[in-house]
C-alpha cells in the first residue's frame, strides 16, 4: 500500500502513458504467471519484463538496468490501481479484467474503473498532513463540464490541487480568475503561465518552503528556483496523464480549433447521468476484501448504457426504432455501438470534405508549429493526425487512411497500432506509407530504424504496387538518415527488395504541402515522378547528406 502523506496534490497514473497499452500487458502477465506470487518476487517480475520486452507490442528502446523495477512500474500502477488484476495473494485476472480482455466496448470498461479510482483507498492510505477526499477522474469530468472546457495548463495549475471535493468551488473560481487575468496581462502568454505556476507552487508547498525542505528526487539542486521548476514539471506531467486517461472514456474530446478538452457533444447525456448518479464521496471500506469486491466487479458502478430505458431512448433518438424492448441489454448496447460507428464514419468523412478546398491550410500549418513547440495536448498523436489532414487536403488518392484511432467527433484519440504504418495512401499504380515520429537523435534511429522498413515491406507485398515511404520528424537524425540512405541501396528480402524511404523534416513537409497547394497539384503521376527521382538520386549520391540536400532543393518545384 502507498501512503498519500508524501504528496500535496492529486496525481495521474503516468505508466503507461496511453491506457489502452495495458491490455496486451495484462494478457501477457496472466497467460504466463496466473497463480504465481508477485509481491516481493523479483525473479518473477524480471522474468515478466523479459517476456514483455521481447513481445511484438512493447515499444521501449532499451533494456532497463533493473527489469524487476520496470515490471512493477508497468503492473502496479494502472493495471492494479484500476482493478484489472489482483496481485495478492497471487496473480489473478479479475472479473472486470476479463471484460477488458474481451475487447468489447473498452471505453465503457475504462469509464467504470476510472470513476471508481479514489483517494484514499486501501491501495492509497490517508495522508497524515492533509485530508484526501476525492475521486479524481469523476471530478475532472465534472470540471470539464462546469468550466465548459479545460486546457492542459489549467489541469496542471488548478485541478491538481483538488485533493478534497470540498475545494471544488475554489478550484473552479481559480480557473475563472486565471482566464480573466490572462486577458489583462500585458506580457506574453508564456510569461503569464510561468508566473502562475510559480504562484501556485509557492502556495501548495508553503510548508516545505518555510522548512527549507527543497530537495527533490529529480535533482541535487536544492534551490527554490529549481524546486519551483521541478514541481511545475511534475504538475504538467500529471496533467498530461489525466488528459490521456480521461480521453480513454471517449466521453471527452478536443475542441476543434483550440484543442482544449470538452465534453463530447455526442456523449453529453451520458456525462450528465454520471455526474448525477455516481457518488462524489470516496467510499469507506471496512477492509481490503470489501474494496476488492467493489473494484473488481463489472456491476458495482452503473453507466448510462446500463439503464435499459435510457439506452432504448438513446437508440431511438439516433434514428432506429427498437421493436423489441425486451431485448437483452447487451444486444441493445451492440445496436447503439453500430449506430455510433455510422456517426463516426460520417463525421470523419465530413472532416475529409472540409479539407478539400484548401481553406484549412493555414490552420494545418499553425498546428504543425504548435506541435514543434509542444504547445498541444499530445504532440505525437496530433502529428499523425495533422500529417493525415495535410495528405487528405492534397487529394487525388484513391484512399488515404490514417491508422490512428479517431473518436466519434472525428478528433484523434489514440495512436496507430504498432504493427501498422501510421498512414496509408493508395493511388492507381503506386502507394505511399507515411511514418511520423516526434523522437530525435539516437532515439529516432532506435525506435524507427527497424519498424519503418518492415512496414514498407509488408505494405508493398499487401498492395502489390510500387511503394514509397515518407518518413517525417521534427528533425531527421543523422543516424536515421544514414540508415535509410543505405537501406534504399540494398536488396533486403524482408523489406521486399530495396526500400524507397524519403525522409522529411516537419518544416520540409509543410513546404512540400504548401507547394502542392500553390501549384494546384492534381496529377498523382507528378507525385510518383518526384518520389522516384529522390530514390534514383539516392542510388548514385556520394553520401546521405548530399542526397538529403538534394531532397531539400527539389521540394520547391516538385509539383510544377
Amino acid at each position: 500500500m502507498a501512503s498519500l502523506t508524501k504528496t500535496k496534490a492529486i496525481f495521474g497514473i503516468t505508466s503507461p502513458r496511453t491506457l489502452e497499452k495495458i491490455i496486451p500487458e495484462i494478457e501477457l502477465l496472466t497467460n504466463l504467471f496466473t497463480g504465481e506470487i508477485w509481491t516481493g518476487n523479483q525473479d518473477l517480475q524480471a522474468d515478466f519484463f523479459e517476456n514483455l520486452f521481447h513481445s511484438e507490442f512493447y515499444e521501449g528502446e532499451s533494456y532497463p538496468s533493473d527489469p524487476a523495477l520496470a515490471a512493477r512500474d508497468r503492473i502496479t500502477r494502472a493495471p492494479k490501481a484500476l482493478g484489472f488484476i489482483d496481485l495478492k495473494p497471487t496473480i489473478q485476472i479479475t472479473e472486470i479484467g476479463k471484460v477488458l480482455l474481451s475487447g468489447k466496448r473498452i471505453d465503457e470498461t475504462f469509464t467504470r474503473q476510472l470513476l471508481k479510482f479514489q483517494l484514499p483507498s486501501p491501495y492509497h492510505t490517508q495522508s497524515s498532513k492533509i485530508e484526501f477526499k476525492v475521486k479524481p477522474y469523476l471530478e475532472l469530468l465534472r470540471l470539464i463540464n462546469d468550466a465548459g472546457s479545460l486546457s492542459k495548463t489549467e489541469i496542471a495549475l488548478f485541478f491538481s490541487q483538488l485533493t478534497n471535493i470540498d475545494k471544488y468551488p475554489i478550484i473552479l473560481q481559480k480557473i475563472n480568475q486565471f482566464r480573466e487575468e490572462a486577458k489583462d496581462f500585458e506580457g506574453s502568454r508564456k510569461t503569464y503561465v510561468s508566473h502562475c505556476f510559480e504562484r501556485e507552487v509557492l502556495e501548495i508547498f508553503e510548508e516545505e518552503i518555510e522548512n527549507d525542505d527543497l530537495r527533490t528526487r529529480e535533482s541535487l539542486d536544492d534551490s527554490l528556483k529549481n524546486f519551483i521548476k521541478t514541481k511545475s514539471a511534475n504538475m504538467k506531467d500529471y496533467a498530461d496523464a489525466f488528459s490521456r486517461y480521461i480521453r480513454a472514456t471517449e466521453l471527452v474530446t478536443f475542441q476543434k480549433r483550440t484543442f482544449r478538452l470538452i465534453i463530447s457533444p455526442q456523449k453529453k447525456d451520458e456525462v450528465d447521468y454520471l455526474l448525477h448518479t455516481v457518488s462524489r464521496q470516496p467510499y469507506a471500506f471496512k477492509n481490503t476484501s470489501e474494496f476488492k469486491h467493489y473494484l473488481f466487479s463489472p456491476d458495482s458502478l452503473l453507466l448510462f448504457s446500463d439503464n435499459r430505458e435510457l439506452l432504448i431512448r438513446k437508440i431511438e433518438e439516433l434514428g432506429l426504432q427498437v421493436a423489441d424492448k425486451t431485448m437483452e441489454i447487451e444486444k441493445l448496447k451492440d445496436l447503439l455501438q453500430e449506430l455510433r460507428a455510422g456517426i463516426k464514419a460520417k463525421n470523419i468523412e465530413e472532416r475529409k470534405q472540409e479539407l478539400k478546398d484548401f481553406k484549412e491550410l493555414p490552420q494545418i500549418i499553425e498546428v504543425f508549429e504548435q506541435i514543434r513547440n509542444k504547445e498541444i495536448p499530445d504532440p505525437p498523436l496530433f502529428l499523425e493526425w495533422n500529417v493525415w489532414r495535410a495528405l487528405v487536403m492534397l487529394n487525388y488518392a484513391k484512399r488515404i487512411d490514417g491508422n490512428f484511432i479517431m473518436d466519434i467527433d472525428g478528433m484523434p484519440l489514440n495512436y496507430a497500432p504498432g504493427n501498422q504504418p501510421d498512414i496509408e495512401s493508395e493511388f492507381e499504380d503506386f502507394g505511399i506509407i507515411t511514418e511520423v515520429t516526434m523522437s530525435g537523435g539516437n532515439t529516432q534511429y532506435n525506435m524507427e530504424g527497424e519498424s519503418v522498413p518492415r512496414h514498407f515491406g509488408k505494405a508493398k507485398e499487401s498492395l502489390g504496387k510500387e511503394m514509397y515511404c515518407l518518413f517525417i520528424a521534427p528533425k531527421i537524425s543523422d543516424g536515421a538518415l544514414a540508415h535509410y540512405f543505405n537501406l534504399n541501396r540494398m536488396n533486403t528480402k524482408l523489406y521486399g527488395g530495396k526500400t524507397k524511404i524519403i525522409p522529411l523534416s516537419i518544416e520540409q513537409f509543410v513546404e512540400f504541402v504548401k507547394v502542392g497547394v500553390e501549384q494546384g497539384f492534381n496529377n498523382p503521376k507528378v507525385l510518383k515522378d518526384w518520389l522516384e527521382k529522390q530514390w534514383e538520386a539516392n542510388q548514385h549520391c556520394d553520401d546521405e547528406q548530399v542526397w538529403y540536400n538534394g531532397i531539400q532543393e527539389s521540394i520547391l518545384k516538385w509539383a510544377s
